[in-house]
């Protein structure tokens, strides 16, 4: 058995949850060093549902059946609160935290904005950063990838078209890594989200005032079904889209680059052959996805197997179905020759990521542009590398040499 954790044998007399294993999704050791390895620890050695006591008590669903049940029953599992521990006072995000019939009014809102034919108008100005930023380093021979190239690159199209100043990207970089770091903070992550939010009144105040082509000006000077959004709501959809905007993209980029950092055969086909390189953002997808949900449980239920009850938190690691060694046969080696490559890393059922097409697309611009102006590299001084847990695991510190 893994030193990552213990099954612990619990009296039912005593314990309605059971069985218990010992693992903390923010701050367990290994976490620190190799969040998605320790991720896949639990994987090989916990069972496909468990209760741990950490972080104040909360399932741990462990398998891909049970993943998907649960996040396809927003009714039995909700997601009005996304954090665990929970947050008695939590900044709302629309649409990401509300659940049927009021969800579906806000997503078809952001619908005009994250649907593959809008984002095509986008292509040539993704990939002119991409050009910029990866041009302004390849002199240098090498980088720190996760926040010195990643975040450059896909915070600026995040920043440019939802309108944000670009001389705001170091502190909006800065709050959205501590939002994430801080997420078993309660009162230290309550500070960073006021941060937020002010920022983000500024940002209406200003577009108000003066509208521009982004869309923030959009969303504030439209008219939906309900008439114009109120103050609250266009705080509550640009938080949600600050946080998505300004790390995930970052996130799937940098746990792609290290693992080709270590795959010449997999960088030589990515640059012999571009049109492969959509099918490789999904195998890297798949292999290293890294959110995990939380959800709570909104009426005494059974999943798996186990009784769970009215008010249990349940955590969702999006990994299960990517490595589900039924749905993809040896899920640990990432191959550009599976006949089907089978994950949930965007999520699935109603609450699934909005922005998956614009994710796809800046990966997909940002891997052609680096093997046609970089090509091959590899990792450097690995001993400085870290990694961080929570609902969005990422690397901190990625160094790169070509």
């Amino acid at each position: 058995m893994s030193d990552l954790g213990t099954v612990i044998e619990v009296d039912v007399v005593q314990r309605t949850r059971t069985p218990v294993y010992d693992f903390d999704y923010h701050h367990d050791p290994r976490i620190l060093a190799d969040a998605l390895e320790a991720f896949f620890e639990v994987k090989r050695n916990a069972p496909a549902l468990f209760w741990t006591e950490r972080n104040g008590g909360h399932w741990y669903v462990n398998a891909s059946d049970l993943a998907i049940e649960v996040l396809r029953q927003p009714d039995v599992y909700s997601n009005r609160l996304l954090s665990i521990p929970e947050n008695p006072t939590p900044t709302l995000f629309i649409p990401i935290m509300l659940d049927p019939p009021a969800h579906r009014y806000y997503r078809n809102i952001l619908r005009r904005f994250l649907e593959s034919k809008s984002i095509e108008p986008l292509s040539s100005r993704v990939e002119e950063l991409a050009r910029e930023k990866i041009e302004a380093v390849a002199p240098q021979g090498q980088c720190e990838f996760a926040h010195g190239l990643g975040a450059q690159f896909s915070v600026s199209v995040f920043m440019e078209t939802f309108g944000f100043p670009m001389e705001q990207f170091d502190y909006l970089r800065e709050l959205v890594t501590s939002f994430f770091s801080l997420s078993a903070d309660r009162e230290q992550q309550r500070l960073v989200s006021d941060k937020v939010v002010a920022l983000i009144n500024e940002l209406i105040e200003a577009r108000t005032a003066e509208p521009k082509s982004d869309w923030m000006s959009t969303l504030i000077h439209s008219t939906y079904d309900k008439g114009k959004l109120s103050r609250q709501e266009l705080i509550s959809i640009g938080f949600m889209m600050f946080l998505a905007g300004l790390d995930t993209v970052v996130a799937a980029l940098s746990f792609g680059m290290r693992h080709l950092a270590h795959d010449e055969a997999m960088r030589q086909r990515m640059i012999d052959d571009p049109d492969c390189i959509p099918a490789a953002v999904e195998e890297l997808m798949r292999r290293y996805t890294f959110i995990s949900l939380p959800r709570y449980v909104t009426r005494d239920t059974q999943l798996g197997g186990l009784q769970l009850l009215e008010g249990d938190s349940i955590l969702v690691p999006l990994m299960q179905v990517g490595w589900d060694d039924k749905a993809n046969p040896d899920p640990e080696r990432v191959s550009l020759d599976r006949p089907v490559c089978k994950h949930i890393a965007f999520g699935t059922g109603i609450h699934a990521c909005p922005g998956i097409h614009l994710a796809r697309h800046e990966m997909i611009i940002f891997y052609r542009i680096w093997f046609e102006k970089i090509g091959h590299f590899r990792e450097i001084d690995a001993e400085k590398s870290s990694t961080r847990g929570g609902t969005v695991s990422a690397i901190n510190a990625l160094h790169l040499a070509w």
